[in-house]
């Protein structure tokens, strides 16, 4: 800590950090190797690299209202000049306050009734994905059969807009798509827990976290079920819990009711879903979604390989210091000794509290006796994710070296060019400031992840193969029409520049290079999610689509993202636009044509853009939000 000027100070002065049951003290390793107290309090970080101060760093958290000469005692060696240089920086930076100065109302923590965060809901009836391509038409304007659904929803997010028997929504206040959720009465209050949620703005879904405390048994039971099953297809995670083996076994345990609702033979039906595997569902969802925080949002902290090591002490301190308890409208509604043993129970593989000696009713038993199943279905699934998504850094890295040829232009600028030229500047500020795209390493980072999901839930199927396996299915096709197909596009670049094909020089091939590599990785998307998506219908009893996968497709969960923030568009629709193409890839072909329309193409936006959950721009510590139970 650097202590600033901060005139007036005595020993006789009051002080109040008004956040205390906020605060969170960890001790961590610097990237210079150097041991540190690190304390969390709202949306500050400070950090003690000096271990006689240690103890000061300590004893602060603990204080709510002190006289500047008490925290003499707190650490050895430490004198008055020493100690006030300490408290002015913590008063400049706005941890502590003077107590004369105090707001009242900024230093009282009385718990209450909080009005709904929630705006209307926009739904006015529970809908269900087994509505079949009519939903997808409603909510995008483009259909799609019910046979492609786990490449456009992720397996862990396909449950959320299904009712429970208790009519709650399977994903609460944080529904996806947000046009499927409806209105659900729900008490809210302000937290009470110790931490970063203490008193936060956001309040804690009390409802939810009712039916939890009544569910709770059978849903350590059911979760001791599922860590034995996945277990048997992962033994070496008995050695020792990775990342990458928590965020599975995370999404292993949301397939469960989500392998319920959408298989044909014995399908649960919306309304009629289990409230021990909706409540199981939304508790869980917070694991998966910190896994994902550690890999895949490089803010904060750097993000962490699949195979790094994870222990449930350090998911919890993580949690804490990365704001993980917090959500877009609230904050975790569990209580610490809960969360602790949820983690014990799933991660440690514990025996819960009370025993999980109970006997489960005839329904959830029927689940458990479909466990091999419904993990296949979610290891298929997640598979098939893994293949899509692995799409999108390979976007952001077309979207970069686009934006490079335009600021290095060469050749003839007329005003079309300059137009572009522009809107590539646009893009390129967007992908850096505003997506968890911005640096090749970033990106590299996550075809890592994706390439891991991929290996690994092949391996959990019995079908191993290469770590890099789904790079290799990815890379670009080598195509005999390659050539047809370059002095083609080339040729369209130019004219929608006003340039004569003649002068189409260094630049347009460059573009016209950049973009048929990306179309090309495209298709190898295409060609092997078609496939992968066939294994998972055959695991549902679900019948095979009629019309082949098109790039078009792959497009809709970007427009179920309903988003105000600054996006980047889908590369295709983008170069549909500006060069006034029609651009139509299946796993057979890739076909360019000159736009028969002068109807703009449909925009779109890019899933990745920021991360887990749309709108929210990168922040210092704001990551996306998480989901309260």
């Amino acid at each position: 800590m650097h202590a600033a000027a901060h005139a007036g100070l005595s020993m006789h002065d009051e002080l109040v950090l008004p956040l205390q049951r906020q605060a969170v003290a960890q001790y961590a390793t610097s990237d210079e190797g150097i041991r540190e107290l690190r304390l969390y309090i709202a949306d500050k970080e400070i950090s003690f690299d000096e271990p006689e101060l240690f103890a000061f760093g300590e004893r602060l958290v603990t204080q709510s209202r002190f006289k500047a000469a008490d925290a003499l005692g707190w650490a050895d060696g430490c004198d008055w000049p020493r100690v006030r240089g300490l408290l002015d920086a913590l008063l400049d930076e706005g941890v502590l306050m003077r107590a004369d100065e105090a707001d009242a109302e900024a230093i009282k923590h009385e718990p209450g009734v909080r009005p709904s965060p929630l705006p209307p809901a926009p739904a006015a009836q529970p809908r269900s994905w087994n509505e079949g391509s009519a939903l997808m038409q409603e909510l995008t304007g483009r259909p799609l059969e019910l046979g492609y659904l786990e490449l456009v929803v992720p397996v862990f997010r396909i449950a959320h807009a299904a009712l429970d028997a208790e009519g709650r929504q399977v994903g609460e206040s944080n529904v996806f798509p947000k046009a499927l959720r409806v209105e659900v009465p729900t008490q809210w209050r302000a937290c009470i827990y110790s931490g970063t949620r203490y008193q936060a703005q956001r309040p804690m879904n009390i409802t939810a976290l009712k039916s939890m405390r009544a569910h709770w048994r059978p849903m350590m039971a059911m979760l001791r079920a599922i860590r034995a099953a996945y277990l048997s297809r992962f033994p070496q995670a008995q050695h020792g819990w990775t990342v990458g083996h928590l965020e599975r076994l995370a999404t292993m345990v949301l397939a469960v009711p989500t392998y319920a609702l959408m298989r044909e033979k014995h399908r649960v039906a919306n309304g009629d879903l289990h409230p021990v595997l909706s409540s199981m569902f939304r508790v869980t969802d917070g694991l998966r979604m910190t896994m994902h925080q550690m890999m895949f949002v490089p803010i904060g902290e750097p993000t962490l390989a699949a195979d790094a090591p994870m222990p449930a002490a350090e998911v919890m301190a993580y949690a804490e210091r990365n704001y993980s308890f917090h959500s877009e409208h609230g904050v975790c509604a569990g209580p610490q000794a809960m969360v602790e043993e949820f983690l014990r129970v799933l991660v440690d593989g514990e025996q819960a509290a009370e025993g999980d000696d109970l006997v489960l009713d005839a329904a959830l038993a029927h689940e458990l006796s479909c466990l091999d199943e419904s993990m296949e279905y979610g290891l298929r699934a997640l598979q098939a994710h893994g293949a899509v998504f692995a799409l999108w850094p390979a976007m952001g890295r077309a979207y970069e070296q686009l934006a490079a040829i335009a600021s290095g232009w060469q050749a003839t600028r007329t005003p079309a060019v300059t137009a572009w030229i522009e809107r590539m500047a646009g893009h390129r500020a967007v992908l850096r400031d505003s997506t968890y795209l911005a640096e090749e390493s970033w990106r590299v980072d996550r075809e890592r992840v994706y390439a891991e999901m991929y290996a690994a839930c092949g391996e959990g199927l019995g079908a191993y193969g290469p770590a890099d396996a789904l790079p290799r299915l990815l890379a670009a096709w080598p195509d005999a029409q390659q050539p047809r197909l370059t002095e083609r596009l080339v040729t369209m670049i130019a004219r929608s520049f006003g340039m004569p094909r003649i002068r189409a020089g260094r630049d347009v091939r460059a573009i016209a290079a950049v973009l048929l590599d990306y179309l090309s990785r495209v298709r190898a998307v295409i060609t092997l999610a078609q496939a992968l998506q066939t294994g998972i219908n055959k695991r549902l009893g679900r019948e095979q689509p009629v019309r082949p996968l098109e790039a078009a497709d792959l497009d809709l969960y970007q427009r179920l993202v309903a988003s105000e923030a600054a996006r980047l568009p889908d590369l295709i629709t983008e170069m549909e636009s500006v060069f006034g193409l029609s651009v139509r890839i299946t796993r057979a072909s890739l076909a360019i044509e000159p736009r028969t329309t002068d109807a703009p193409a449909t925009a779109s936006v890019h899933p990745e853009s920021t991360g887990a959950v749309p709108g929210e721009p990168r922040a210092r510590r704001t990551h996306p939000p998480r989901r309260n139970p």
